[in-house]
């Protein structure tokens, strides 16, 4: 793929990122220029590493030809939930060989992507996950920041919970659970798929309650 489309993408997001930091968070111009540079260090190299793939540069290939015609956060917010899946796979194949510092970095910039401007759970939860691995502090301040987001993610709800448990924070690692199972039975008439998270979730329950438990 043409290094200069990279560039040329990376541009345009800098000065999204640049303005949307000063016009929605009302940060000076320079705390905004000093976090952006890393910010954008991680997106470029989560495209190079994108590019190197052939079925990854079809979805590149499309997303920067868009961003040469509209608005940046425009084509952002029409990309599919395909083309998620088809960058997702590929980052997957990092975390599954533990190559957890590629993952993120892929998982982090697959988050820009957001089909009719909704955030994409699978693309949070598994950055969540890669950063877990390498720092479980870290992950579980990832965990509160996409909880926000997603309150009731059966999902995020579960793999949240088994590393709060991780990460020594057992009672909130219930709290997560009870929801959970909460939201599943609420709704598991009109979505049976939610049968497979609440046979999940009642064993994880019933053991991080004897754990905590077994520590009074």
């Amino acid at each position: 793929m043409d290094v200069g489309k990279i560039d040329q993408f990376c541009q345009k997001l800098e000065n999204m990122i640049s303005e949307f930091s000063t016009n929605e968070f009302g940060l000076s111009l320079e705390v905004a220029g000093n976090s952006t540079p890393i910010i954008m260090m991680i997106y470029r190299l989560a495209l190079e590493r994108y590019a190197s793939d052939e079925n990854c540069q079809k979805v590149l290939e499309n997303l920067f030809s868009n961003a040469e015609q509209r608005p940046l956060q425009e084509v952002l917010f029409a990309s599919t939930e395909n083309d998620i899946q088809i960058l997702g796979h590929f980052a997957e194949t990092f975390y599954n060989e533990k190559k957890m510092q590629i993952a993120t970095q892929l998982f982090q910039f697959l988050t820009l992507l957001c089909p009719n401007g909704v955030p994409y759970p699978y693309t949070y939860l598994h950055l969540a996950e890669s950063i877990s691995e390498l720092n479980i502090d870290s992950g579980l301040q990832i965990y509160d920041f996409i909880l926000n987001i997603f309150p009731d993610n059966p999902a995020i709800l579960l793999t949240a919970a088994k590393r709060y448990n991780q990460g020594e924070r057992p009672k909130h690692a219930l709290r997560l659970l009870t929801h959970a199972k909460e939201v599943c039975n609420h709704n598991v008439k009109t979505d049976k798929t939610l049968q497979t998270f609440l046979d999940l979730i009642d064993p994880e329950l019933e053991k991080i309650q004897r754990e905590v438990t077994s520590k009074k």
